[in-house]
């Protein structure tokens, strides 16, 4: 009897064994819960900040008489989505506009707006600075999803006149050039 009693102790012990490692695995488990919970908090605090800086940023723009579009408001960005007819009034209207086409050097070859600078998006993080802050600048792509993140990159970096030409190239109806002939 008295090794039946080992037995069940020894058994017993290993037992609780066992649970102090699964409780402990629990615990760090827990611990790791709780990291990604803050890490989340932060980011979704650091989200809200930026949109209630972008709301504020719009809310001055219209106080200064400036335009703001409905869109803008609501998804609170910074810049303007212009059909092609407002990106050409605007290249028309604007003498100092900056035109930047930010396609690959191979989409380039088909064409480009009239007096636009070549940088291509990839590039934009290390060329930005060639561009004047303080002057408008319309940037457009093959399709303008590639020109959007150019906006949203250059109002991050400061910029606060940023516009895309909605659709891209293939809408503009405006002047054109060869790139050959820069």
């Amino acid at each position: 009897m008295s090794i039946l009693l080992w037995i069940i102790a020894i058994a017993a012990f290993l037992l609780a064994c066992a649970a102090l490692l699964a409780v402990k695995g629990m615990t760090v488990t827990l611990e790791d819960g709780l990291a990604d919970a803050r890490r989340l908090v932060r980011r979704n605090e650091e989200e809200l900040a930026t949109a209630l800086s972008n709301q504020r940023q719009l809310v001055a723009r219209m106080a200064r008489g400036e335009s703001v579009d409905p869109e803008m408001i609501l998804e609170g960005r910074l810049w303007g989505d212009l059909p092609a007819p407002d990106a050409l009034r605007l290249f028309q209207d604007d003498e100092d506009l900056v035109v930047v086409d930010v396609r690959t050097v191979a989409e380039v070859q088909s064409g480009m707006i009239r007096g636009a600078r070549h940088i291509p998006l990839d590039e934009l993080p290390e060329r930005y600075a060639e561009l004047p802050k303080d002057r408008s600048v319309l940037f457009y792509c093959a399709a303008g999803a590639r020109s959007a993140d150019a906006c949203e990159f250059a109002v991050r970096e400061g910029f606060e006149q940023v516009n895309n030409l909605s659709g891209g190239f293939p809408n503009w109806d405006g002047p054109t050039e060869s790139p050959s002939h820069r």
